[in-house]
Parts: C-alpha cells; structure tokens; sequence
C-alpha cells in the first residue's frame, strides 16, 4: 500500500532532486516520511526527472540512492517512473532540457502547478517527448540504462514503471516503437524488479463486453509487462469493472494511480476492494503542496454540477492536517505492519 509521492514543498519533485535545492527539501521530506510511516504506507511512486540527469549524471544517481536509503530505513519501496505520455501539449521552440536550479516557479489554482499542463482536455493538439526527436533517442536510452546499471540489482526498488500512461495527450499509437524499445532495452539488463507499464484509459462497456479491450498501445504495455499495472480514478463499479477484466490477464496487480474524490472515487470503497484482491495499490498525493494535487484537473472545472469542492487528491493540508481521519484510520487498517 503506497502513494505517489511529490514532496509538498517542491514542483513535480525538481527541487528535491537539484543539487542546489537538495540539502533544503529533504528535512521536509523526512517529516513526510513520518506521516507514512502513521498510517501505513510501505512505498512510493515516483516520476524522475530526465533533465536534472542529462546534467548531472552519477550525481543525480547519488542523490537517488541517499533518498532510497532514507525509505528503506523506514521500510518503504520505491517504484520510480521513468518515461511518460502525460506530457504538454506541442513541441517546444527549443527542444533542449533546461538546466533547472533554484525554486521552480508555480501558478497558483492549476493541478500541476502551471497553466499548461496535460489535464486541461485538449483535444486539438498533441502531446509531445523527447523520445519524437531521432537524435535524442540514444540519450533517453542512456537514461535508462544508467538507472539499471546502478539500481537493477537493488531490493529498495520494488519494481519499474517504464512508461506512464502510453498513448496519453493524444499521442495514442506515437510511442509505440518507443515502448517496444524501452521494453526491450531494460530486459536485456536483467534486473531483479518486475518491468511494467500502466493501463489507464478504458471503452465504456470495458469488463462489460468480453470483446471491449483497451487501445493498441495499452495492449502493448499490457503484453509486455510482468506484472498487470492500471489507473483508475473513475467511480466505484467502473472500477470494479475494470478489476474483473484485467484479472484474466492473471498476473499480479497494482493499482499504480487512484483517488480522485470529486469522481467519487474514495479510499473508503477502493481500499478494502484492493486489499481483498490482495491488489497493490499507490493512491496519489500525500501533503498538499507547490503541485496543488489537491485541486481538481483543469478539465473539470468546466463541469459545474461536479462536487468541486472536494480535494481530489492529497491526504494532508500543508499542516499536516488530515483532510478526513476516517481515510487515515482505513489505511493504517489495512496498512498495519506486523
């Protein structure tokens, strides 16, 4: 039982992992590492940023492993995410990583942090990653293999998401050649951790109609990964819909991405489901921060009869306040460790 973790006081987690920024963020972190500890939680999701890498290489890496042996001490797993679809819309002018240093700035009212970002409901244009550009292929791959190199034999890793949620921002069946790589690629290496990749994104009549399957890319990702890895933030039948179906790929499960209360998707149904499959689960958000995670993704504002007024994700207020006790006492339930 996890949670996608991004340090409340950092933007997408840049700053935890700058050189600069590093040494400041990480008293923080160890407080939120307490709160997981109270209520349960033996591991995190984690998105790593390929930028801060191309710069700072075996640097980064030994940052990784200082945070890695600050969780395992708490006996908490990590499972990093490596490559994404969720991503901006268009291709950037420049197309070169920024070297990123400092506080990162932030909009205000925005899940994500920004304006722009990848829940706004964009339908016109197309997402876009450095994977679209030849030349940087090798270098993402280079990515890849540094972390298996350094981390492939390592139990503090509890598996690898290689690619968040393929076929997101309208890029549909872009990545495939680029899944297949990954896939191929990091197998090669032998690590010791299972290899997945997430479905997310389901037919109406999906775990309904034995036929209805999900989108090519997402076949791919399920074909190819060890273990059955899925999102699912939408009510509670679609929910236990989509956990009937992918039970008959038969392999084990996890719930990689859940929580989103304004779709009455609550912890109080999905946990005790989870935990009755003996399904793996990392809801999303811990403390309310920088990120603003507990705000519903753009898109959603636009429907006013939504009960908007909920967090959507996020278990704490910046206090370190529950947002809802019941949630809290559910997941040490559940959560306990022998």
């Amino acid at each position: 039982m996890g949670i996608n973790y991004v340090p409340s006081i950092t933007l997408h987690g840049i700053e935890l992992w700058q050189e600069d920024t590093y040494p400041e963020v990480i008293p923080s972190v160890r407080r939120e590492f307490e709160l997981m500890e109270d209520i349960g939680l033996n591991g995190v999701r984690m998105f790593l940023p390929f930028s801060v890498w191309y710069y700072d290489r075996e640097k980064f890496l030994d940052r990784v492993d200082g945070f890695l042996e600050e969780l395992a001490a708490r006996g908490i797993t990590m499972m990093p995410v490596i490559f994404n679809d969720c991503v901006d819309f268009g291709r950037p002018a420049d197309i070169t990583p920024q070297k990123s240093h400092g506080w990162q700035k932030y909009d205000i009212g925005h899940h994500g942090g920004h304006k722009d970002n990848p829940f706004t409901g964009e339908q016109r244009k197309v997402g876009w990653c450095l994977w679209d550009e030849p030349e940087w292929r090798g270098v993402q791959e280079e990515y890849l293999t540094a972390f298996l190199e350094r981390f492939g034999k390592d139990e503090r890793i509890y598996a690898w998401d290689l690619w968040n949620e393929p076929g997101n921002s309208n890029r549909h069946d872009m990545s495939i050649p680029y899944l297949k790589r990954v896939f191929e690629l990091a197998r090669s290496m032998d690590p010791v951790q299972p290899l997945t990749a997430g479905v997310w994104s389901y037919p109406e009549d999906y775990g309904v109609n034995g036929e209805a399957d999900v989108e090519p890319i997402q076949r791919l990702a399920l074909d190819e990964s060890d273990i059955v890895t899925f999102h699912q933030y939408e009510d509670f039948e679609r929910v236990k819909r989509t956990v009937a179906r992918l039970k008959k790929e038969g392999r084990p499960m996890m719930n990689t991405e859940w929580l989103n209360r304004v779709q009455d998707n609550f912890i109080q149904d999905n946990l005790p489901l989870y935990h009755e499959e003996r399904i793996g689960s990392y809801s999303w958000g811990l403390v309310a921060g920088k990120c603003q995670h507990f705000l519903p993704w753009d898109q959603l504002w636009n429907n006013r009869e939504l009960p908007l007024n909920r967090w959507q994700h996020d278990l704490f207020d910046t206090f370190y306040t529950p947002y809802d006790e019941e949630e809290l006492e559910l997941m040490r339930k559940f959560g306990k460790r022998g």
